[in-house]
């Protein structure tokens, strides 16, 4: 990269904003943070001199050559830090070469890897045989309302990718389902609340027990911590949703101590927790089922519990009707994103893989994930990078990190596919 430090001057301001998703407020409808952060990107790539397209808040795009379209699409918006930070989240933070702030590895410096990227085509001269549009929007992490206000005001290339995941290639995406159950109140035990987002394994977790002499043993048993005023709270480990057995789901053991303690809760821990049914044995060519509880709340004499659930296609939620049936316990079901695949051996994945294994000296093949990006936006699309095959980077938990490295890395794979495709 020509100008690396240029670029983590330019993260650090995109880190700095909180652009976790708030209340709207004029011109900017996912909170003023999300909206800052679009404008501070639009600003990066007016410096570079690229005319830009503000779609009122909920996204921008810039574009470069013409003829048949291909985009780029990420996002600017973060989840909620959680617990565990070592530094300032929104503080883009150097130690020994690895940079640490929320929005570093999902999704912050991949969009701004690819505007950099597009700079130095810009800069070369050579001519641009396909018009690359670049898009980021501001909603991808809670509802995708930015993707369906851009596609209602203006139109999506058919062929695109997603710098949002790993690399070297996703050409598949399981689909994503909300299912929430349902359970009555407890009898010793109020209150009880968790979760930070649906894609998010829960990383804390808290009730409040009427009882005057819980069994100090049970509380100490579960690794849960007893508060003076009745509050128990449950600290786990947060991870990407498709990905729960990376994480420590908190709210399990609050309903283990609920057990030990006579509630009627068996059918929560054996079908949400432990799987008695049997859904991640479910497979196909994209990979299995999971199904993780993320969220609780009570809610008058009710609690419910929502759980992020990915399906690998061909199968979607119909099919798994008869499973969640069996559990016995009331639940509603809500279609999130359908399951998304591309051709693997057409001309973007391709242009995209060689680009990858030219960089890095590799012969690698595209694979499927669980995890969900904006790829799905296009009718044809793949997610690319920018996370490097077997690394964690604590993507949605804390401590979200990326090294110089693998940010100069990544750099290279884009800029390599980005010449790529404007060759055509």
């Amino acid at each position: 990269m020509q100008n690396f430090n240029e670029f983590i001057n330019d993260l650090k301001t995109l880190i700095s904003y909180k652009s976790v998703l708030a209340s709207p407020e004029k011109n900017a409808p996912f909170g003023i943070e999300c909206r800052k952060a679009l404008d501070c990107f639009l600003s990066i790539a007016e410096r570079f001199g690229f005319e830009t397209i503000n779609y009122d808040g909920y996204g921008g795009e810039i574009a470069i050559g013409s003829g048949e379209e291909v985009g780029i699409i990420g996002h600017l918006d973060v989840v909620p830090t959680g617990i565990g930070w070592n530094t300032d989240p929104f503080t883009l933070t150097e130690k020994d070469g690895t940079y640490y702030g929320r929005g570093i590895a999902d999704d912050k410096a991949a969009p701004l890897l690819c505007l950099y990227a597009l700079k130095e085509l810009k800069d070369s001269g050579i001519s641009v045989n396909r018009k690359i549009r670049l898009i980021v929007g501001c909603d991808e992490e809670s509802g995708w309302r930015d993707i369906a206000y851009m596609k209602k005001v203006s139109h999506f290339p058919e062929y695109g990718f997603s710098p949002d995941a790993g690399f070297p290639l996703s050409y598949a995406e399981k689909s994503i389902t909300e299912v929430e159950f349902c359970i009555p109140a407890l009898k010793n035990f109020h209150g009880i609340v968790g979760g930070t987002a649906l894609n998010a394994v829960c990383d804390f977790a808290s009730v409040t027990t009427t009882l005057e002499n819980i069994d100090l043993d049970l509380i100490k048993k579960h690794g849960l911590s007893l508060k003076d005023n009745g509050v128990i709270e449950s600290v786990g480990k947060a991870a990407h949703g498709s990905s729960p057995h990376l994480g420590k789901n908190a709210i399990k053991p609050l309903f283990e101590l609920f057990k030990d303690c006579g509630e009627d809760v068996d059918g929560v821990i054996d079908y949400l927790f432990n799987d008695k049914y049997g859904l991640f044995n479910i497979k196909t060519e994209q990979g299995n089922v999971t199904l993780s509880p993320n969220l609780i709340k009570q809610v008058d004499d009710k609690i419910y519990i929502k759980c992020d659930c990915r399906i690998p296609a061909p199968l979607n939620e119909e099919d798994l009707t008869a499973a969640f049936d069996s559990f016995n316990i009331p639940y509603t079901v809500k279609s999130r994103h359908p399951s998304m695949m591309v051709e693997k051996e057409g001309w973007l994945v391709s242009a995209l893989l060689s680009a990858f294994n030219a960089v890095t000296g590799s012969d690698e093949k595209p694979f499927a994930m669980g995890g969900s990006t904006f790829a799905r936006a296009f009718k044809h699309g793949c997610a690319f990078g920018p996370i490097m095959k077997g690394k964690d980077n604590k993507i949605h938990d804390a401590n979200e990190f990326m090294t110089k490295s693998e940010l100069l890395t990544a750099y290279e794979i884009y800029k390599k596919a980005i010449f790529n495709l404007a060759e055509k």
